[in-house]
């Protein structure tokens, strides 16, 4: 079931279990540590995780009455950390106050429905929160694991999980090796390559934007394109990211800047003859890792920035997981508001209404709701007063 924005809000939830303890590079990167007060508050949100979060993967368990307290007092504590948070961030930078404002509005959904004993709709929405940890972390290069993250789910709780699970878990934990050794068995595995294709996703977002590492995916590219049973233009799509990378890797290196990723993102959108060609991915994995280091090292205009976002949003639509857990909307709007009058706010917006209007395909709601409609309504204002 597709949540909508109560899932989108959760993943704000994912992203700043984190943000405050090492999300971005742990050895001394380009991230900026919070103040040590931001920092306090995220552990404190981070424990009300580490409690409720292994306990939904246990059906018995979240249902378990003798439990019911014990949980219950955690998702308190999580909802009430998630308000400190909103309240602690109203003059910081622009994103933190959207994440912040976000999670003291909509944090208190998973505390709600297992009050009401609606316990799989509650457990499914902690267990979505490790697809919005993939998204937060996977941004940003890492050169090594989190040393803090480390010891959040036991390694039991790892090896009940089947391997799709247990990398996402994995890169939602910061353990990154650990991830590309389990997407590796994954992917090599006898599971339908229709299956294989969210994976060896990660996998090239994990080796190429998190790790900086081209070599490390060409062997286990190249041997599931040996598969006998991969659909021909699959293959094809396979072979063209192992033939694009070393000179993708190239390009990446030489000039890592806006033109870069402007070139590489054209090039990849002329590639795409259907809506399901993958032959471009490897491009726009490489332009999001140009794009993400561009916004973060802080030195290009607004009108720059704003494009730098906007193509990003471009990116996540294109790679990201799926609709309802997606940093695309963020992206998308933060460009706008960043430069409503720019030529391209007005596909960045279009863009935009797309993926709030999917994101609730499926979902509780019979339409889309108001909050919603007067969100995009206040966007489009900005631009036709630009």
């Amino acid at each position: 079931m597709k949540l909508g924005r109560s899932i989108r809000a959760l993943a704000v939830l994912g992203a700043l279990c984190t943000l405050g303890t090492g999300c971005g590079d742990d050895s001394g990167g380009s991230a900026r540590p919070g103040p040590n007060e931001t920092q306090a508050i995220m552990r404190e949100i981070l424990d009300g995780m580490q409690r409720t979060l292994p306990a939904s993967m246990d059906a018995a368990r979240f249902r378990d009455p003798s439990e019911r307290a014990a949980i219950s007092a955690a998702l308190s504590h999580l909802a009430g950390n998630a308000e400190v948070l909103r309240a602690h961030t109203e003059e910081d930078d622009a994103q933190m106050q959207f994440l912040a404002r976000s999670i003291a509005r909509d944090a208190g959904e998973v505390e709600r429905v297992y009050a009401e004993e609606r316990y799989d709709r509650a457990a499914y929405l902690l267990r979505r929160i490790t697809e919005n940890c993939v998204v937060c972390h996977s941004r940003l290069p890492s050169r090594e694991d989190s040393r803090l993250t480390k010891g959040f789910v036991q390694q039991s709780v790892f090896d009940e999980l089947d391997l799709a699970q247990r990398a996402s878990l994995q890169i939602a934990t910061r353990r990154f090796d650990e991830a590309l050794v389990t997407l590796e068995e994954l992917i090599a595995s006898p599971e339908h390559p229709a299956l294989m294709l969210g994976p060896l996703t990660d996998y090239l977002v994990v080796c190429i934007r998190v790790k900086g590492d081209y070599d490390r995916p060409l062997p286990t590219l190249r041997r599931f394109a040996e598969r006998g049973d991969l659909w021909a233009r699959l293959r094809e799509d396979v072979e063209a990211w192992i033939a694009f990378l070393p000179g993708l890797r190239e390009r990446a290196q030489a000039d890592p800047g806006l033109p870069t990723a402007r070139a590489l993102l054209a090039e990849g959108r002329q590639m795409v003859d259907f809506p399901e060609d993958r032959d471009s991915l490897a491009h726009f994995v490489v332009a999001s890792a140009i794009l993400q280091g561009a916004i973060n090292a802080g030195r290009m205009g607004d009108e720059q920035t704003a494009e730098a976002y906007y193509l990003l949003g471009l990116t996540e639509a294109r790679i990201g997981r799926n609709h309802w857990v997606t940093a695309a909307p963020f992206l998308l709007e933060t460009s706008i508001r960043l430069a409503p009058g720019a030529d391209f706010a007005a596909e960045a917006y279009a863009l935009l209404e797309q993926e709030t209007y999917l994101s609730y395909e499926g979902s509780d709601f019979e339409e889309i709701p108001s909050e919603e409609r007067e969100h995009l309504a206040e966007l489009r204002g900005l631009i036709d007063g630009a």
